[in-house]
């Protein structure tokens, strides 16, 4: 798993985030605009998490491209079922062992669900129907992967929560790839959003641009705070409860301990 920047980190045929200079996603994943970015803030005496952060630039990078991996690996496993190449690779051992996040349970846990997937072995026709149970139809989806639907009062798409993930994407010069087509705030965007901010971090540490880092490490902070922690375990856990193979089962339990790692990292204890 190449989770160093700048690279393209690649679950399957298609690259699922390309980093460099511009971050984008292509096909079904997040692009960039031409909007100008929100200039960065400073740093609020407050927030003692990005300010220890930010003390050591060296373990940040680290950080960093850690999260740019998982955040990425999963968002290409989440935006659409997987076909024949993607499940070799992503359940290759080689793989597996080299998931960035090793330290936690859940993940640990998925490391080994999605080895034994491999080991079944679950085809890509057994993982789409598994897929399309949990998150796509037809027929009510057992883990819907939009925020507006886990958030909203009337729990549909389209709603306030998802014009809301739109500015959050849109203030760091990206976009959701089907605009006004399909929803901005599914879980594989959110995390890709995510993966991308990792990436757009440490182009900032590279060139030394200081108001650049805090805005965007805010940026992680604001988007775990404000949405996907509010509703991305719950979907998540939906998903671990109702899948049928190893393999969803096994993203599922990466996706949780992923999040988890995530606000341990990035967020300031309650």
């Amino acid at each position: 798993m190449t989770v160093g920047g700048p690279a393209a980190l690649t679950v399957g045929g298609t690259a699922a985030l390309t980093v460099g200079g511009t971050a984008a996603m292509r096909g079904d994943h997040m692009v960039t605009t031409t909007d100008s970015p929100t200039p960065g803030p400073s740093i609020p005496a407050e927030n003692t998490v990005l300010v220890a952060l930010l003390a050591d630039r060296a373990a940040l990078d680290v950080t960093l491209d850690r999260f740019a991996g998982a955040f990425t690996v999963l968002s290409g496993l989440l935006v659409t079922s997987s076909d024949a190449a993607v499940l070799d690779r992503v359940r290759a051992p080689d793989l597996l062992a080299d998931w960035p996040l090793p330290g936690d349970v859940d993940c640990a846990r998925g490391v080994d669900l999605l080895r034994q997937s491999g080991a079944a072995p679950e085809d890509e026709a057994v993982v789409r129907r598994d897929y399309n149970r949990l998150f796509y139809g037809p027929g009510p989806m057992i883990a819907p992967p939009y925020e507006s639907v886990h958030r909203s009062e009337e729990r549909l798409v389209f709603e306030q929560e998802t014009m809301q993930v739109r500015a959050a994407y849109a203030a760091f010069g990206l976009a959701a790839p089907r605009l006004n087509k399909e929803p901005d705030d599914h879980l594989g965007l959110e995390l890709g959003f995510l993966g991308a901010l990792c990436v757009q971090a440490m182009d900032a540490i590279d060139a030394g641009d200081e108001p650049e880092l805090v805005r965007v490490l805010t940026g992680i902070q604001d988007f775990l705070d404000e949405h996907l922690l509010e509703w991305g375990p719950q979907c998540l856990a939906q998903a671990a409860e109702g899948a049928t193979t190893l393999f969803y089962r096994g993203v599922a339990a990466l996706g949780l301990g992923t999040l988890r790692s995530a606000r341990d990292i990035f967020l300031p204890l309650p």
